[in-house]
Order: C-alpha cells, then sequence, then structure tokens
C-alpha cells in the first residue's frame, strides 16, 4: 500500500493519458441527469467528481451505491457505471437496469464482467489498469476518465486536466512534507477515536478519509460536515461521560471554504476543546478548490497508511470483505 500511495501523482499522469485518448460517441438524445453507478473504492471518484464539478454541472448528478437505481432514469440519462474490477455485483445490477430503461450508458472499467455486459449491448467504456487489485488506490484513474466524459457530453465547462496535471506535479514537489505531516497526525490518532470535520463542499474528501482508514488502518473513525453538524450533531458534544478525551477532533481547511462556515468552524473550535478533545487542523495547498482537495485526499491516504503502521497492520488485505464476498457467492 505505501507504494500505491507514493505512486498517486504518477497515477495522475497515466490516468491523464488514458482520458485523452479515450474515444467516445456523441450522445444519442439530450442529457436531462446524470446517474453514476459504483461502490466503495470505485465509487469515491463519482462523489469527488460531483463535488469537483459542483459550481458548473448543467443537469442534475446523483451517485448511486445500491442494487436498484431511481426510477427518473430514461433514454434522457445518462448512466456512469464505474467498477474497478469489472465484477462489482451492485453496479451490474443497476447497470442491468439502466439497459433495460433505455439509458445512455459509458463505463469506467479494467473489463470483466461489467466490460463484457457493455460491450454486448453496444455501449462504450474507458478502459483502466487492474494491475494493482486494489480499487481504493485507484481512484486517480477514475477521476480522469469522469472528467472526460462530462466535457465530452457538454456537462461541465472544463475538463479540468490542468488541474490534474498541476496536482500531480504539487504532489510530488510536496512529497516529503506530506509525509511529515502524516505522520505527525497518525502518531496523534493513535489509540484515540478520530472525529473529522470540514466544510460541506469537502463532504467527499470526508468519505474518501472514512473509507481509508476503515480499510487501511483497520480503524473506526467518524465524519461529518459544516454547517449541517451545527444544526444537529453539535449538541451531541456532551456524552457519554468522558468520551472526547480519548478523541482527536481534526478540523480540514481550505481556500474555499464558505465564509460563513468558516466562522461557525472557528467558534466551535473552542467547543470542541472544552468538550476534552485534542485538536488539529489540517490544510490544504493548491490554485484552485480542486487541487486542494486533492491535496487532503493524498495527505489523509498517507495518514491511513501511518496510522496502520501505529496499528501494528498490514493496511493492503481487507480480508472481512473478502470473507463477505465468499458468503455472498454461496447463495447467488
Amino acid at each position: 500500500m505505501k507504494k500505491l500511495i507514493e505512486g498517486f501523482p504518477a497515477q495522475l499522469e497515466e490516468a491523464l493519458q488514458i482520458a485523452r485518448a479515450a474515444k467516445l460517441s456523441p450522445a444519442k438524445a439530450p442529457i436531462h441527469n446524470v446517474l453514476i453507478c459504483g461502490m466503495g473504492g470505485s465509487g469515491i471518484g463519482a462523489n469527488l467528481i460531483q463535488t469537483f464539478l459542483y459550481d458548473e454541472l448543467t443537469v442534475p448528478v446523483t451517485v448511486n451505491k445500491s442494487y436498484d437505481i431511481p426510477n427518473f432514469v430514461s433514454a434522457n440519462t445518462l448512466v456512469i457505471a464505474c467498477s474497478y474490477s469489472g465484477g462489482t455485483e451492485e453496479t451490474l445490477s443497476g447497470t442491468h437496469q439502466a439497459i433495460a430503461k433505455g439509458a445512455q450508458i459509458v463505463g469506467v472499467t479494467s473489463g470483466g464482467t461489467l466490460g463484457k455486459l457493455l460491450a454486448d449491448n453496444g455501449f462504450e467504456f474507458i478502459t483502466i489498469p487492474a494491475r494493482d487489485k486494489s480499487p481504493r488506490a485507484g481512484v486517480g484513474y477514475a477521476l480522469a476518465q469522469l472528467l472526460r466524459i462530462f466535457k465530452h457530453f457538454g456537462l461541465s465547462a472544463s475538463d479540468h486536466f490542468d488541474d490534474i496535471a498541476s496536482s500531480a506535479r504539487q504532489l510530488t514537489g510536496f512529497a516529503k512534507t506530506i509525509q511529515a505531516d502524516a505522520e505527525d497526525l497518525a502518531e496523534k490518532l493513535r489509540g484515540k477515536f478520530p472525529i473529522f470535520y470540514a466544510d460541506s463542499r469537502l463532504e467527499a474528501v470526508l468519505l474518501r478519509n472514512q473509507q481509508q482508514i476503515a480499510e487501511n488502518s483497520k480503524q473506526f473513525s467518524h465524519q461529518n460536515f459544516f454547517p449541517e453538524m451545527n444544526h444537529n450533531e453539535l449538541v451531541g458534544w456532551r456524552f457519554p461521560a468522558g468520551f472526547f478525551e480519548d478523541s482527536v477532533t481534526v478540523m480540514l481547511r481550505t481556500d474555499y471554504d464558505n465564509e460563513r462556515t468558516s466562522t461557525r468552524m472557528d467558534i466551535c473550535e473552542d467547543i470542541f476543546l472544552k468538550a476534552g478533545t485534542q485538536l488539529e487542523i489540517l490544510g490544504a495547498k493548491g490554485q484552485s478548490f480542486m487541487q486542494q482537495a486533492i491535496y487532503l485526499v493524498h495527505l489523509l491516504d498517507w495518514v491511513s497508511y501511518f496510522l496502520a503502521v501505529e496499528n501494528d497492520v498490514d493496511p493492503f488485505p481487507v480480508d472481512v470483505i473478502s470473507f463477505l464476498k465468499d458468503e455472498l457467492a454461496k447463495v447467488a
């Protein structure tokens, strides 16, 4: 896993090459909405894209993480099926339903059953590598392909390839600083309950972090975002007694946080400290929101790796997920 995280900047560059070479046909009908189907490491790219393109999307975008798809899917829906392995059963189920509804479909996959299903039904897909057998480590591939698809169909103003390329260079240049900051935070999280907060624009980054800490660090954590948590969760910073003294609260901050949200976060820092938690602030680097978000994704990936080291566990295997899939296969 360490090598995979180290290779993320190079992965972004390779992903751009794949995206630039991708051949896609025009839309067959006007696109009124988009549904992206993907689970876990294959689906988090969809959440990030939904966040990155928030200010320029021309149609509603829904990220679907279930066996079933919404009733609104029609011939005017672009369905993007994302599965790193091509064998994700929830994504395959959703794709079958999308075909039955006559939707326009594009895939992002290494092949597998999903690739065959799309090819057999006359749908295109962008092929991404599957050499590492770790979907959560392939988020860069998904990001670039989804950006390519949205721009191709006129759903975003830019493909943002310059942002991705700049992020790759920046992450390489700050590699030592990023790893040092991540290792320092991981040491503080050892034996504690991690709580992460950020502006709502970083909701997808928080979700990614929760997934990485669970899979890499084999540890449970909590994530939520401002300002929503101010309307409910904040009241819960009271019980159980003594709980927060065994926690570390990490606030993610960017230059693009909403001004009022930033004020809320400033006020809440004192509330959290009075509850007994240890407070840490993680800042972001970059010349755009996308670059700063990607910076935080990479930094937090390193945190999950170093926390695995602190927990004395191998970050790569996810044995309980493998067990679950084996059990499901018995009743397929």
